[in-house]
């Protein structure tokens, strides 16, 4: 396994690479800046070091939003570092002081700004690039490069706009792009030139890491954008018809609707999976271990009509559906299944839904169903919430069409034979306009088929974790939050993919009070932390109005009632016990070791937070470490603390698993 031996009990720090301050660096983090990193773990006594995404995003911030699968992202070059920047040290000067002193990553600017300076470059050194062997070497062994540099090439001739939008090559063959290739040569020669910078500066800095006795942990998200070059070239694996997001839970009523195409898996299976083959491949360059964003996507994908906006008209993909047959033979005519698909109402039924409106309402969005002139139905240019959405009416009439659209027992997807349950199909008040053994009958058919899933979910699972997990010799660990089916820590186990905990969601939620796990609880195979990249810091978390301290504190096994804030002693006991837990690995973001340190935690929490889930723009993905990597060496109290609970760690026993 290229992790190594595991004899002890590993831990390591998790830090997004965009956050890195560095002496050399021009106002983001950089692939070399791993190095002096490293070395501050070394003097930590770290095993591994967590990153997010790499991969390229354009001028999108998120890490989780790329243009592609494979290709890295050239913001991260260190330009400094790169043959020819010589010429341009004026320029580069004057960036690092316009960049560097910032709080914020200004993202957009940088990207920008690097993407210039590395064309100025390359065009300077185009003559002596153009017969390099290596980087033609390089082009030839990378197959996605072509496809990538040609995407690369065209969003740039195109304004960035999506490939949707573009009026040529919307559908390109391979012919395409060898074309493409032959005919631009310098422009794509430039794109290619900047991933073999990346690649040569990512892989230098993997190696100096390796040197140390350090591991690098790679993150690998499920999903691809549609505006990217793996969809754009390879068509036929994706389905542009529905999007990935995730069901309703207690934090969001109406889902989420993530705007990512879901896989054609069955096209990946005829074609032996090449193309998460390949992706792995990539990947198995740069990673001892990598982590599977969304791991139950493996297992069914939360899949939408392209023409909702939220997640609540989803359905799981692969599913058992309800079958007319089926539902035929417990009673239920044709007529009564499309009225529970696409109700129809009376306008005294509207008025519940739309009030002192609803005749005003009635003219404009609805029309009489067939040969009924006192039951209606939307009209169909409305039938979506896209629809709804963007009507020029106040929220609270939107608000209001949209629960007439929701009310609903199975979703309209699928054909006239198959019927998918709504997410909330028990409390909709069709369901009440049943008659009473109708309403018990779908009650006992729904809950029998919900059941039916897991078999399907487990078999599904199992076959393609198996070809992530045997493809490559890196260690897998899975992100399997959400509504976890019963199958998959099942699925897990047996394919020794590593679980992962984050402390204040790994409770007993359906026990009073929700009471914490105890660390001596979790999985062996897992991954234990305390935050991630998605939530507040420790520090943030203290502050949240409705985080329970006491309860906290009592789980944490400290004396005492729980302070109203948290120092850097308090942080140290409460790091002691996370410490102390059964998983294999604890990963903690960089910002909760740094809450170990007056100095370092003077920062406010809500400035250590690297992404709120559900919004856009903002201060995502901008979070800087306030010290450069360089000053992290030098911080001694800091690294004695951070070694002391590391070596404790260390030094306790492995029983067998």
């Amino acid at each position: 396994m290229r992790y190594g031996d595991i004899s002890t009990f590993q831990s390591g720090v998790a830090i997004p690479l965009f956050s890195l301050r560095s002496k050399s660096g021009v106002g983001i983090g950089e692939y070399l800046d791993l190095i002096p990193f490293a070395k501050w773990c070394k003097l930590c006594d770290f095993n591994i070091i967590q990153l997010l995404p790499v991969n390229d995003t354009g001028a999108e911030a998120s890490p989780y939003s790329a243009r592609s699968a494979f290709a890295l992202n050239p913001v991260f070059i260190n330009i400094q570092a790169v043959s020819g920047s010589s010429e341009f040290e004026d320029e580069i000067e004057q960036a690092k002081d316009e960049f560097d002193n910032q709080e914020r990553i200004d993202y957009y600017k940088i990207s920008t700004w690097k993407r210039n300076i590395l064309k100025k470059i390359f065009s300077n050194r185009y003559d002596q690039l153009k017969k390099d062997k290596e980087l033609q070497k390089w082009i030839d062994a990378n197959a996605w490069a072509k496809g990538y540099c040609a995407y690369a090439m065209l969003k740039a001739q195109n304004g960035e706009s999506s490939w949707k939008d573009w009026k040529k090559y919307q559908n390109p063959t391979a012919e395409d792009i060898e074309k493409l290739w032959s005919k631009n040569q310098k422009e794509m020669l430039y794109q290619a030139w900047m991933q073999f910078i990346a690649e040569m500066q990512f892989t230098a800095a993997v190696n100096e890491i390796s040197k140390l006795g350090i591991h690098v942990k790679g993150d690998i998200p499920i999903l691809i954008n549609e505006d990217s070059a793996d969809v754009w070239a390879n068509r036929n694996y994706f389905s542009l018809d529905d999007r990935a997001g995730a069901p309703p839970d207690m934090f969001s009523y109406s889902g989420q609707n993530w705007g990512f195409p879901t896989y054609r898996w069955d096209v990946l299976e005829k074609d032996g999976f090449r193309w998460w083959k390949d992706r792995l491949a990539q990947a198995s360059k740069f990673y001892h271990a990598y982590r599977i964003d969304h791991v139950l996507g493996f297992f069914r994908i939360w899949s939408i009509p392209q023409r909702e906006v939220t997640g609540i008209l989803g359905r799981f993909n692969p599913c058992i559906p309800l079958t007319w047959d089926l539902l035929h033979s417990a009673g239920f005519s044709r007529e009564t299944l499309e009225y529970l698909r696409r109700p129809n109402y009376s306008v005294d039924q509207l008025r519940e839904f739309l009030g002192d409106e609803t005749e005003n309402l009635i003219s404009v969005y609805f029309e009489n169903l067939p040969n009924e002139a006192t039951r209606f139905v939307f009209k169909p240019e409305f039938y979506s919430e896209r629809a709804i959405t963007s009507l020029d009416e106040p929220q609270s009439v939107k608000d209001a069409l949209l629960k007439v659209y929701w009310n609903r027992i199975f979703i309209p997807a699928g054909d006239e034979n198959t019927f998918y349950p709504f997410w909330y199909w028990y409390n909709q008040p069709v369901l009440a306009t049943l008659p009473q053994n109708e309403q018990e009958t779908l009650k006992r058919l729904i809950h029998e088929n919900e059941a039916a899933q897991e078999g399907l979910w487990e078999q599904n699972a199992t076959k393609l974790l198996s070809v992530l997990a045997n493809e490559t010799d890196m260690l897998v660990c899975a992100e399997d939050l959400g509504a976890v089916p019963h199958c998959v820590p099942v699925v897990l186990k047996k394919l020794n993919i590593l679980s992962l905990r984050i402390e204040r969601w790994a409770r007993n939620w359906d026990a009073p009070y929700s009471p914490y796990y105890d660390m001596a609880e979790y999985p062996r195979l897992s991954v234990c932390t305390t935050s991630c990249h998605d939530t507040s810091s420790l520090r943030g978390l203290w502050t949240e109005p409705d985080f329970d301290r006491d309860l906290y504190w009592s789980h944490a096994q400290l004396s005492g009632t729980a302070p109203e804030t948290l120092t850097p002693p308090v942080v140290r006991d409460i790091l002691a016990h996370v410490f102390s837990t059964n998983s294999l690995f604890c990963i903690l973001p960089v910002q909760d070791y740094f809450a170990l340190s007056s100095t370092l935690s003077e920062v406010p929490p809500e400035e250590e937070r690297v992404n709120i889930p559900g919004t856009v723009g903002g201060k995502n993905w901008t979070y800087r470490i306030p010290v450069t990597v360089e000053e992290l060496e030098s911080n001694n109290s800091l690294n004695s603390e951070i070694r002391k609970l590391v070596d404790t760690r260390r030094r306790r026993p492995m029983w067998k698993i």
